[in-house]
């Protein structure tokens, strides 16, 4: 009889040659699917929409197998189902509207005036952005609604809101203000106070912005979403499509629905530089709740010279 050690080398060699056979499949597929989406290409938005959801349906098991495989199998082909969708995106180069399509680049105002509740770490982090901003002036509003307020209705193009501490991660209410307001994300911060601590700030505008950064100051480029799944949890997907198209996750906080003890609200922040525009095409065909809530760049922590 043979032992352990034989057995499993056979064994091994087998799963071997079979990881070969599948290997040339998944690039036989890929070509298939890359011919399916050059003929979605030539189609309306709505007409490819409609298509792609008809032809990328899970479908299940397409073969039969002894009932003791279909649970394994059918979950296989669910996964092939995802990396045959990501392909097809991948093949697709539509000319469809996203709100990073045109980021904005010219604005109304002589000169980037941003609103602020003044205090010592938010005069450290103005004065960081400052310098990356034209002409920078400071309007001191009297609350964090108020400086909101002064971008959601045009008096200023900027706003400055503390968006996490060392102590308590991401700040709930905060981030909730950020979108009751539509606000996006620019730029980013962390101010160290005295103590050890450190608070992390956002420059907020109205629309998409993107502000260039060099890379001696940059402590990385993110991007990211909001989103609200509903009752059936697509994190998962959302991940590996953005990996698919070479971002990496930086970080998941999640925050309870007040109407439903089942959902949750997703704040996902992806960083690198990846395909934008394909991941957002796949999110709008994908995940229909979703907000980009800033594409922006993390400027190095600063030091609080004034032991605030």
């Amino acid at each position: 009889m043979s032992s352990f050690e034989e057995k499993n080398q056979i064994i091994d060699e087998n799963l071997k040659h079979n990881d070969i056979l599948i290997s040339n499949a998944l690039e036989k597929r890929v070509s298939h699917i890359a011919d399916k989406a050059e003929m979605i290409i030539g189609l309306s938005r709505e007409e490819s929409r409609k298509i792609y959801e008809k032809e990328f349906a899970v479908k299940g098991v397409r073969t039969h197998f002894i009932s003791e495989n279909k649970k394994y199998l059918s979950s296989v082909y669910e996964c092939l189902n995802g990396f045959d969708k990501l392909n097809c995106i991948d093949s697709l180069y539509p000319e469809t509207e996203n709100e990073v399509e045109e980021l904005e680049n010219d604005t109304v105002f002589s000169t980037d005036i941003v609103s602020y509740l003044r205090n010592p770490l938010a005069d450290i982090a103005f004065n960081n952005f400052s310098k990356l901003l034209k002409e920078p002036r400071v309007a001191y509003g009297e609350s964090f609604s108020d400086v909101c307020e002064d971008v959601y209705y045009g008096r200023t193009p900027y706003c400055i809101l503390p968006i996490e501490n060392s102590d308590d991660g991401r700040m709930t209410g905060f981030c909730n203000m950020i979108r009751k307001y539509g606000l996006k994300i620019v730029l980013t911060c962390k101010v160290d106070s005295a103590n050890g601590k450190s608070t992390g700030f956002a420059l907020l505008k109205r629309d998409i912005a993107k502000i260039e950064c060099k890379s001696g100051i940059s402590d990385g480029e993110y991007v990211e979403f909001g989103f609200n799944f509903g009752e059936k949890i697509r994190l998962q997907e959302v991940l590996q499509a953005a990996s698919f198209f070479g971002f990496s996750l930086h970080r998941v906080d999640s925050f309870p629905i007040y109407y439903s003890e089942k959902e949750y609200y997703f704040d996902v922040i992806f960083k690198g530089n990846g395909d934008l525009k394909k991941f957002l095409f796949w999110l709008e065909l994908e995940i229909p709740r979703f907000e980009i809530i800033g594409l922006y760049t993390q400027i190095k922590i600063t030091k609080n010279k004034r032991g605030g």
